[in-house]
Parts: structure tokens; sequence; C-alpha cells
């Protein structure tokens, strides 16, 4: 009876061995068919890169023009505000694809001075420059892709009130417990 059961097993086991390597592969061309739809569905969902819009040159010039402007009623060599007497210079050369031309940081510099120069926005055309700017640096910089070390908790960093804070809870908390454990 035994000898008939291990007889039965291997004319069962016979045809699943035979056909193990067939099933893989088969299984194998699933899972490729499966990703290559589940990568043709992000594909088609992924947003595809805004392009500025075609702005006419007169607004251009008109930005250009404003800009320039203020930057020389603050200073008269443009050393004021070096990060937007930069920008300046290269909108001049490229127009609005310096937005996508400059690097984050720089751009992030640039608005800030901008921001700080102008007081009265009541100019469309600095108001628009300035709203193309923070909406391409928003666009631009993300929490995976940027890091800004100014807002780094940093303790040995002068100036930096919140990280003073921070360790000063932390001994008072911790204080005890490490105490008490140094005495065991």
């Amino acid at each position: 009876m035994a000898l008939l059961q291990r007889l039965l097993a291997a004319l069962l086991w016979l045809p699943l061995l035979i056909c193990s390597p067939i099933l893989q592969s088969s299984a194998a061309r699933r899972r490729r068919a499966r990703a290559r739809r589940a990568a043709a569905q992000i594909a088609e969902v992924a947003p595809e890169p805004r392009r500025p819009r075609k702005v006419p040159a007169a607004l251009l010039r008109r930005m250009r023009d404003e800009l320039r402007q203020e930057l020389a009623r603050h200073s008269a060599d443009g050393r004021a505000y070096p990060h937007l007497a930069r920008f300046e210079r290269q909108f001049s050369k490229v127009g609005l694809r310096v937005l996508e031309a400059v690097p984050v940081d720089h751009l992030r510099r640039a608005l800030g001075e901008f921001e700080a120069m102008v007081r009265n926005w009541s100019s469309p055309a600095l108001a628009d420059l300035r709203s193309r700017m923070a909406v391409t640096l928003a666009d631009r910089t993300s929490a995976a892709s940027v890091w800004i070390a100014a807002n780094s908790v940093v303790p040995g960093r002068p100036g930096n009130a919140l990280a003073a804070r921070l360790a000063t809870r932390a001994s008072s908390m911790f204080g005890p417990s490490e105490q008490m454990l140094s005495r065991i």
C-alpha cells in the first residue's frame, strides 16, 4: 500500500516537474504585462511640464525697463541687490526663460530682494514679473528636492533660538532619567 502511494505521488509529481518552467515563464509574462499597463497609466496621468505662455514683446520690454529703473533708483551700480541685479541681466538677455535657467536658490534670493525693494506694486509689469517668479519658484521647489539650510535646526548656528530651546528642553526632560541610570 505504501509502495502504491509513493508510485502515485511520483506520477502526480512528474507532470508538475515538467510543467514548472512553463508555468514560471507564463507568470513572468503576466507580471511584465501588468507592469507595462501600469507604466502606461502613469504616463497618461503624469502632467506635462508647463511651458510659459507666449508673452507679448511689449510686456517683456516693460518688465525689463521697469525692473531696470527700480534697480537704478535704489542703487547706482546695482550692488545693493546683487541677486536681483544678476537676475535682471539674465532676464534682459533671454527673457522669461531665465525663470527656468536660474538655480532655485538664486531665484529665491532674487525674489526676496525684489519683494524687499519694491514697495508699490501698482505697476502691472512688475507685479506680473513678481507673480511669475513666485509661481515658478513654487513649481520648482518641493520638500523632497530642495532642503533650505536657513530653516534647519542646527544647535551650533548662532542666532538659532529654536535649537537652543530644544537643547534646554531635552536636557531638562532627560536629565533625571540619565541621573538615575548613572547611579545604577
